[in-house]
């Protein structure tokens, strides 16, 4: 693999949005609050690649997560109302708490890993994070020495990236000792006091409270029935300045939030084989299979009849 040794540049994206796929056929993975490590690990690490997903519909949760592009780029990753495009060597850090979603365009190049350090793990080793934040998604701020020890943090993904492609015995010591000094460096070099900082990313606080309580509500009863009314009742608003709210926050409907998430869900379930599609649509909330297809074909541009086809084909 070619090393990364320079420091991509941010950019703002305001475009429209492409659908992706997400892949979640993990045994362990994060949801919202819920952040799990990957068993033997401390942490939560996954490998994408052209085949792994695109559409991660707006959520959040406590855990940290780091997000690296190897190769390719990222088409919009949004965290609580930026837009980032990322690009090969460039890093995205989520702090706690932050909403946040992913639309991109998968190609042969795209290749980024995932870290996320359960927040718990990352208190008990340094109480002082519950008055900071990691502060790495500009670039353009960083001192020189922040600079330096940004190419470091670059080799450690690079080596991460080499450990999961050449598994051996020591594999998961490879894998915990570099979360370990990735997450050292950034805590190290790359933390600001929340104070300081003010309303993060330009969204209002309310606002951020807002759609952390409507995620969490989607999250906790996606299996039923959900009207606008009920998640209007959440945030205490009327059902028409909900629709505006959210379409203003979010670019997509409540309707389109609830059968993305649903989606998301079904999938995971799909390629877990829980079922025939009758179920899996039942399961998720969907009103029939009829539903369940028209979502997917949204989300993943292929119905789930045909992503269960290509399944049973494999198998």
């Amino acid at each position: 693999m070619k090393s990364i040794t320079r420091i991509e540049n941010n950019e703002i994206v305001n475009n429209d949005r492409n659908t992706l796929r997400m892949v979640t056929d993990l045994a362990t993975s994060f949801q919202h609050e819920i952040v799990t490590r990957t068993q033997p690990l401390s942490a939560w690490i996954h490998y994408h690649d052209q085949h792994a997903p695109s559409e991660i519909a707006a959520h959040w949760h406590q855990g940290i997560e780091l997000s690296y592009t190897i190769s390719g780029h990222i088409d919009d990753f949004t965290i609580n109302g930026q837009h980032f495009r990322t690009s090969a060597g460039q890093l995205l850090v989520v702090n706690s708490q932050l909403i946040h979603s992913i639309h991109t365009h998968n190609t042969p190049e795209s290749r980024a890993l995932s870290v996320i350090y359960p927040y718990d793990y990352v208190r008990r080793l340094y109480p002082k994070i519950e008055t900071e934040i990691i502060a790495v998604n500009d670039p353009h701020q960083f001192t020189s020495a922040q600079q330096a020890m940004y190419l470091n943090l670059q080799g450690h993904f690079d080596q991460l990236y080499l450990a999961l492609q050449r598994p051996s015995a020591v594999t998961n010591l490879r894998l915990e000792a570099e979360t370990a000094q990735i997450l050292s460096e950034l805590l190290t070099y790359f933390t600001s006091a929340k104070a300081s900082t003010g309303v993060m990313y330009g969204k209002d606080a309310l606002a951020v409270e807002r759609i952390q309580k409507i995620s969490t509500y989607v999250a906790q009863h996606y299996t039923e029935p959900i009207s606008l009314t009920d998640v209007a009742q959440q945030i205490n608003v009327t059902k028409e300045y909900l629709t505006r709210f959210f379409k203003k926050q979010m670019a997509m409907t409540v309707g389109q939030y609830v059968n993305l998430v649903r989606a998301q869900h079904a999938y995971e379930d799909l390629l877990g084989e829980r079922g025939n599609l009758t179920t899996i649509a039942s399961m998720n909330g969907f009103a029939s299979t009829r539903a369940l297809n028209r979502a997917f074909q949204t989300v993943y541009h292929q119905s789930a009849a045909e992503i269960y086809k290509t399944k049973h084909t494999w198998d």
